[in-house]
């Protein structure tokens, strides 16, 4: 019987060339393919992805890691992830985490032991030393996306959070906002920590004393942005604007005010963050700041590739946010 190894040799390209082709990569040149598909009609080669993967060492997928697959963030970042991978004829495993170390642990452990051929990991749990350790020292390539760890940072895709904060804020600032909210994600975070920072920033180059009466943190859902929406009412009576660390919480937030009688945006404007489907669908429809999720998934997928081919890529490992209006801010009138 024949073997891969052999169709190679015939078509006089790498075993990694034929994987390709055999796997319905769109990259592999048209003559490439043509010689290699003749190789296997001569010698009637018939694949075996076991086989397969015993030859070229190769599984032919990827695993990724993220907090919560039915999150529309990381579906966002899935779909950008799958777009590059699927062309290069590689499937995909997706493992939540949950934001537990333990659990996060487990998926990482799962996927290796599938033989995935590279990991993305998202993790908010695990720390640093544990992120360096599974980036250097397996023989698994990994990216991790979301987070910036300075000692792999050739590794890392990330987003200027801090950034994205300062945006925000400053917009709220020049429709005349002086008591600005924020509900703030889990701080155990670095991308919550960072937005607060980013918020805290602008509040400060304004000439506003950060007042922490005006913080609340919650968790990045609905019922986290309704319930913190409650509390920073109750601490802050004045308050004219809120930026929310996410578009979920804003939802949930945007509920609670529609309650308790507050307008939005005529008595009290909102923004979010991220940039998901639902912030046009809300109502207002929700002025937010963009994260450009299925672009960062495609750089961390290209990313990942150009570990396991060897093949420089053109990659951005650090992306802006940028500021998306709608209908859920106006003018300060108190």
């Amino acid at each position: 019987m024949a073997t891969i190894r052999e169709v190679s040799r015939l078509a006089g390209v790498s075993i990694a060339t034929v994987s390709r082709v055999l796997n319905g990569a769109s990259t592999v040149a048209h003559p490439t393919r043509e010689r290699v598909l003749a190789a296997i009609a001569t010698l009637g080669f018939k694949p075996n992805a076991f086989a397969r993967g015993l030859a070229t060492n190769r599984s032919g997928g990827i695993g990724v890691t993220v907090n919560e697959i039915s999150s529309p963030y990381f579906g966002a970042f899935i779909r950008g992830v799958e777009q590059v991978v699927r062309a290069e004829g590689i499937h995909m495993m997706v493992s939540s985490g949950y934001a537990t170390a333990a659990l996060e642990r487990a998926s990482v452990d799962f996927l290796l032991e599938r033989r995935c051929d590279g990991l993305i990991v998202q993790s908010d749990a695990l720390d640093d030393e544990a992120l360096i350790e599974l980036a250097r020292d397996g023989d698994t390539p990994v990216v991790v996306f979301g987070r910036s760890v300075a000692e792999i940072g050739s590794s890392c895709v990330v987003l200027d959070n801090e950034l994205g904060g300062s945006l925000a804020t400053e917009h709220l600032l020049r429709h005349g906002h002086r008591h600005i909210g924020h509900i703030a994600g889990p701080l155990s975070y670095a991308d919550a920590r960072d937005r607060l920072m980013g918020y805290r920033r602008a509040l400060v180059a304004a000439g506003i004393a950060f007042d922490d009466r005006y913080v609340v943190e919650s968790t990045f859902l609905e019922e986290g942005g309704a319930e913190a929406a409650a509390h920073l009412l109750e601490r802050a009576p004045d308050l004219t604007a809120i930026f929310v660390a996410n578009d979920q919480m804003a939802a949930g937030a945007m509920r609670t005010l529609r309650e308790t009688g507050h307008a939005v945006p005529d008595d009290i404007s909102i923004i979010g963050y991220d940039d998901v489907f639902l912030a046009r669908y809300l109502t207002p429809t929700l002025t937010t700041v963009r994260q450009p999720l299925v672009e960062m998934g495609r750089a961390a997928a290209d990313l990942l590739l150009e570990r396991l081919d060897g093949e420089r890529r053109e990659v951005v490992h650090r992306f802006d946010p940028e500021l998306v209006e709608r209908q859920s801010v106006a003018s300060a009138v108190r």
